[in-house]
């Protein structure tokens, strides 16, 4: 069983029965959980929607393990000043495989910046996407737009067929007429039980307008609907 809070954007805690993983906390508390079992802290990227620093002081060190994408930088007086145990944290590159106890975190290339993550833990497998995202813009020259789509598709096809239990994926009501895309390009790459939209910014009506697409048909009974913060889903 698997339950799994939304916190905001693009957080989520995710509770298993060996461990909990929180994922690209940036404010405010964290929900009640059981600090018998390890928890396991990760942060896509640096950018301040999906990090702060302040998660340290926030959660400490006691039981408590942190993944971090390379580009989040910590001086060693900030490590210090923060009582930043190193053997705590374990900072991730893309294209990488971390064992850390028992769970396999694999990371690949994000298409803004840092990386996402693939889970493995318990018979479990989550993947959040951070910032790896079919992003268009219509603002953006041609070529640029056709670089990301190339970008997002090359790593997209190293999950293919790939099993989840729960993704997590980027459905950002910003990108207009192409908000959809990346999302339905995952669900189409991806194995997944369950999918999370985030990374919208609080519009709670974003994932009605993508089931309400005629392309949505083959998974949208799969998308989780997300209402307010705090709420919880259990999956088995």
């Amino acid at each position: 069983m698997m339950k799994i809070t939304f916190l905001y954007h693009s957080a989520f805690l995710v509770e298993l029965e060996q461990c909990s993983l929180l994922f690209d906390w940036y404010g405010g508390m964290v929900p009640d959980y059981d600090q018998t079992k390890p928890l396991y802290v990760f942060s896509s990227h640096h950018h301040g929607d999906h990090y702060s620093p302040e998660i340290f002081s926030l959660l400490g060190m006691d039981n408590v393990w942190y993944v971090l994408a390379t580009c989040i930088r910590l001086s060693a007086r900030r490590k210090q000043a923060l009582g930043i145990l190193e053997d705590h944290v374990f900072r991730v590159a893309a294209g990488r495989t971390l064992l850390l106890h028992d769970l396999k975190i694999t990371t690949f290339r994000s298409t803004d910046a840092g990386v996402a993550f693939l889970v493995e833990a318990g018979g479990k497998a989550l993947f959040h996407a951070g910032d790896l995202q079919w992003w268009h813009w219509e603002g953006e020259p041609g070529n640029w737009n056709a670089d990301m789509e190339r970008d997002f598709k090359k790593e997209c096809a190293k999950l293919k067929g790939q099993a989840v239990d729960a993704a997590f994926l980027v459905l950002d009501p910003r990108q207009e007429e192409a908000f959809w895309w990346g999302f339905d390009w995952w669900m189409r790459t991806l194995d997944a039980k369950a999918a999370f939209p985030m990374h919208s910014w609080e519009d709670f009506q974003i994932s009605r307008r993508l089931k309400a697409l005629p392309v949505s048909a083959p998974y949208r009974d799969r998308i989780v609907e997300l209402f307010y913060p705090g709420q919880v889903t259990v999956l088995e």
